[in-house]
């Protein structure tokens, strides 16, 4: 049984106890995200199996989910071919797959984390040719297994394989399939190479993928009779099986990547397909970091192994020995692995026993990885790979490593020469980072001439000499850009003559390479793998570009077709009649101007539309009732998140709203966009929590719904949609108005136009006890021709600058991940737009009570599931601390910059002094000082990122505290 402490990863190699035999790789886990697809059962032929300790209801869910349960894993076994969803208490844990540029940590709650910087894969192997024995059982296994082999003595059987990099004259791409000619010897020892293999040898074993020398496969009788014959002839008494004794590749398809800096323009790109002649040509190299760099590579520290050592062995390959001479000698039978395990003795099969073939191939059955980590304190250790694991956050923007170049967020005065290009006020290079207070020491260039365009680097660019200046910094306050940012494992084009003499001879190429260290002086150390001899030199960041990421997705290098489809052109809508809209009005007005309150459903009711009774807040006995979690199953706050206890506690606007005639408060719902600048105001009761305030003490407080008569605002993100409006679509408008006005929780705001009925804008202010709290969001949103029918399309307003999102749902482009707008996919929790049902409110609610949560890491796609699990309270505390500064810094701007039409209420919220007043920025004020005061006292109990904070969020938090009392100073 596993260790209680153990959890297991996506492409983990485990074992039963007991069983040597079985081994299988973890395909699936609760823990990754990205492994969780729903209906597993698509992507295998076989039919899952359900373990006996997985409970059956457990197991369905999964198989619609595709999310194994808590302490499962979904395992792909390789002897025999099955696949299992098995409890993890029931596996052994044989080795966990890490590769050098990998992020790991020592566990899950740990704060600092490493980069793999070295690995050294020790295999167990077995020999590939079948056995005359039989079947090969549990003590063939033991007694033929050749133990502690380490890789960088083997190599893959294949020459090329799927996924290397290849140059080809000017040009590197990478494979993408192989196709080779198959060799097979007959039990009467005669060979053929067969017509088509790919399609028309089939293996015994069905999980093979690719053939290689010792697999049986099995034809059909046809198919030998039109292969060539190496040995013998066709006999149609011989049985069509037989064991591959030879693979040769006749060509390979390749995705060509990048041209060579320098190259000719009339250079045109090879063909993708390479058939044996261009494979032959010295002009086609592959990349091989390790082949001839025994010889050439640097020592380690230790003075004896090469540094960064490349073996890419794992379990089921196919290797032969680089030196069997030595290889027989050493691994000869007569001593114990280092396990204690007898050591199987390597026989060597004679080419003359076998018509001159090399039948000396072997299979990985397993391995177990010793790694070299660089944390990021800039301490090496070295750890067995399944004592690590791998680190969650390692797309995180604001997690640094050493070696890194990064630039402040702040930019110079004169932010560029040209208005659309940005320069950072410093440029430096990571030396250590202090992960658990989240600062980092950065070494600065002295004068670095860098300019970005977006995120691409602007040509001439130069990071230049480094200082001897260090400075401590908070992990919030610089970022590393894409274009500044190389990762060891990362393949680059080198730029002409950044390369100094070297030994090589001109047609070498010394023009790409990949990055296989990151000096702390500012320097990129790049081997040259493709050139001969293999050799590192070291060079600036700006003396390279990206060409090839090992994590780089498919659709980055153009492997991903895109989406055929069709969008509706907003050209396409035009024309609108709002005096219909102001006649609904008056249709439902008394003579005086009162609405009237006994309004038919029916006569609400529009084409698409099935239930009235779920949109029309008149539909029961109180008028001011507002949807609840029934009628909303969208909103169910898992957070505890509730909008009742929303800031500021504002009365509800559904039983006092403003005359359009007379302009003062009434008993009845709106019926007329009333006139801000005119209104008067009876006395309003509070909510029963809060003492009772008059409006005519305070005539300012903000009313939750109107319709304007001015123009839209300039800058409302669908301004420039054109309008398309019906009677039906008309009428739904008139009722979400209605709705609006009446049932709009606390700390909402929404104002529409007499003018562009499809507008609107709204002011949500975060709810209380989450990073949110006191800060005003703004959101357009349009209700176009297609409305109700599809939902609602909505823009973010988001004022981080670039820092990064407030919110996961909340991009910086604006976008709202929300599965009643339609930009993310309902499950059981969440619920799709419906015409018939889902209104307006109902997404404004669902924004406030399900994004604007006090855990705002659990919003991420698919993380809902983790809410429980101690491994990521880490992670969600720093995401939290994150939102808290930034969402700060949406209150200095909205105070700063005029948010129409909300300004009169943004200063009655935040500045006005008058009694009854929210003062929410005194309030901002007062509840970010209790944070900071609370992070600095020396037990300041674990941090959540809400009410304790890391002393680099306390950084950023104090700066807009000074900004906020400035203000308060300023405005008073």
């Amino acid at each position: 049984m596993t260790d209680a402490g153990v959890h297991f990863c996506v492409e983990d190699t485990v074992g039963l106890p007991g069983d040597k035999i079985q081994v299988g790789i973890v395909d699936r886990s609760f823990g990754d995200v990205d492994s969780h697809e729903p209906r597993p059962q698509r992507d295998y032929g076989e039919t899952i199996e359900r373990h006996q300790d997985v409970p059956e209801p457990q197991f369905n869910k999964f198989l619609r989910t595709g999310i194994p349960p808590r302490g499962t894993v979904l395992v792909s076994w390789q002897s025999p071919i099955r696949t299992e969803l098995i409890p993890e208490a029931c596996l052994e844990l044989l080795d966990r797959a890490l590769y050098v540029g990998d992020v790991v940590k020592r566990n899950t709650q740990s704060s600092m984390s490493g980069t793999v910087i070295g690995t050294k894969p020790i295999c167990t192997l077995f020999p590939a040719a079948p056995f005359n024995l039989g079947p090969v059982n549990q003590t063939i296994m033991e007694e033929f297994s050749i133990r502690d082999v380490p890789a960088e003595e083997l190599f893959n059987v294949h020459e090329f394989v799927e996924g290397a990099l290849v140059l080809y004259e000017d040009w590197v791409g990478r494979v993408e399939h192989v196709y080779d000619d198959v060799a097979i010897k007959l039990s009467n020892n005669s060979v053929v190479v067969v017509e088509n293999a790919e399609e028309e040898l089939d293996p015994d074993d069905p999980a093979i993928e690719r053939l290689s020398v010792g697999d049986t496969v099995s034809t059909k009788k046809h198919n030998l009779r039109r292969g060539r014959w190496k040995y013998g002839a066709y006999d149609a008494n011989v049985r069509p099986r037989g064991i591959v004794v030879e693979t040769r590749t006749v060509s390979i398809t390749v995705h060509w990547l990048a041209r060579r800096f320098g190259a000719s323009a009339h250079t045109h790109e090879p063909p993708s397909d390479l058939t044996t002649d261009h494979l032959q040509s010295p002009a086609f190299r592959i990349y091989d970091a390790s082949g001839n760099a025994a010889s050439t590579l640097p020592l380690s520290s230790n003075g004896v192994d090469r540094i960064y050592h490349v073996a890419d062995v794992t379990v089921a390959d196919r290797v032969r020995f680089k030196d069997l001479t030595a290889a027989a000698v050493k691994y000869d039978g007569a001593h114990s692995s280092q396990d204690g395990r007898p050591q199987g003795r390597l026989t060597r099969v004679p080419r003359t026993e076998t018509l001159g073939y090399d039948l000396n191939a072997f299979i990985v059955l397993n391995t177990v990885t010793q790694v070299t980590v660089q944390w990021q304190d800039l301490t090496v250790t070295q750890h067995p790979s399944s004592l690590l694991v791998p680190d969650p956050n390692v797309e995180d923007d604001d997690e640094l490593w050493p070696g890194e170049i990064v630039c402040t967020k702040e930019q110079r005065g004169n932010g560029g020469d040209i208005a659309w290009t940005s320069e950072p006020e410093k440029v430096g290079v990571v030396q250590s980072v202090n992960s658990q207070d989240r600062l980092t020491t950065v070494r600065w260039f002295e004068s670095p001439n860098i300019r970005f365009l977006g995120d691409d680097l602007i040509p001439p660019s130069e990071t230049g000499t480094l200082s001897n200046v260090t400075e401590d910094v908070s992990l919030y306050d610089i970022r590393s850009t894409a274009s500044l940012t190389r990762r060891r494992g990362d393949f680059v084009l080198i730029h002409p003559d950044s390369v100094g003499p070297t030994a090589h001879a001109a047609s070498e190429p010394t023009w790409f390479g990949e990055v296989v260290d990151l000096g702390l002086d500012g320097l990129l150390t790049v081997r040259l793998g493709a050139a001969k001899p293999v050799i590192d030199i070291r060079l600036p960041i700006e003396k390279m570009t990206l060409v090839y990421s090992s994590d780089m997705p498919d659709d980055a290098l153009g492997l991903v077709h895109p989406l055929d489809g069709e969008s509706v052109d907003d050209s396409d809508l035009s024309g609108s009649d709002f005096e219909s809209f102001n006649d609904m009005w008056i249709e439902y007005e008394g003579i005086d101007g009162e609405p009237i309150d006994d309004i038919d459903d029916a006569d609400w009711s529009t084409e698409e539309e099935d239930s009235d009774s779920d949109l029309d807040p008149d539909s029961d006995s109180d008028s001011d009732s507002r949807p609840d979690s029934h009628s909303m199953p969208d909103f169910e706050p898992s957070s505890g998140a509730q909008t009742s206890k929303t800031t500021p506690e504002l009365p509800s606007d559904s039983e006092h709203k403003v005359s359009p005639n007379t302009g003062r408060a009434t008993d009845h719902t709106q019926a007329h966009p009333p006139d801000l600048t005119t209104s008067a105001h009876e006395p309003l009761t509070s909510t029963p929590e809060a003492p009772q305030t008059t409006l005519e003490t305070n005539s300012d407080v903000p009313i939750s719904f109107i319709v304007l008569e001015t123009p839209p605002p300039t800058d409302h993100h669908y301004l420039d949609t054109s309008i398309v409006t019906t009677p039906t679509w008309l009428k739904r408008i008139a009722k979400e108005h209605k709705i609006l006005s009446s049932s709009l929780p606390p700390g909402i705001f929404v104002r529409a136009w007499e003018s562009r009925l499809d507008l609107l804008r709204v002011l949500v202010i975060g709810p209380s006890d989450t990073p949110y709290e006191y800060a005003p969001f703004v959101i357009d949103f349009h209700l176009g021709a297609s409305y109700p029918s599809q939902a609602p399309e909505a823009f973010f307003h988001s004022w981080t600058n670039g820092d990064g999102p407030v919110n996961p749902n909340l991009y910086e482009d604006g976008k709202i991940c929300l599965s009643l707008l339609g930009t993310w996919h309902a499950d059981e929790r969440n619920e799709s737009w419906s015409s018939s049902k889902s209104t307006l409110l109902q997404v404004l609610v669902s924004i406030m009570g399900l994004v604007l949560v006090k855990e705002p890491y659990y919003n991420e796609a698919g993380y809902e599931v983790h809410r429980e699990a101690p491994e990521t309270k880490l992670n969600s505390a720093l995401y939290t601390e994150r939102a808290l500064f930034r969402a700060r810094a949406f209150i200095v701007h909205a105070l700063t910059n005029r948010i129409t039409p909300f300004d009169e209420e943004l200063q009655y919220l935040y500045i006005n002094k008058k009694e009854g007043c929210p003062r929410l920025l005194d309030e901002s004020i007062s509840t970010a000082r209790d944070i900071l005061r609370r992070s600095e006292e020396p037990d300041n109990g674990q941090r959540d990122g809400l009410r304790y904070i890391s002393r680099g969020a306390a950084v950023m938090l104090k700066r807009q505290v000074e900004k906020m009392e400035n203000l308060r100073t300023t405005m008073n």
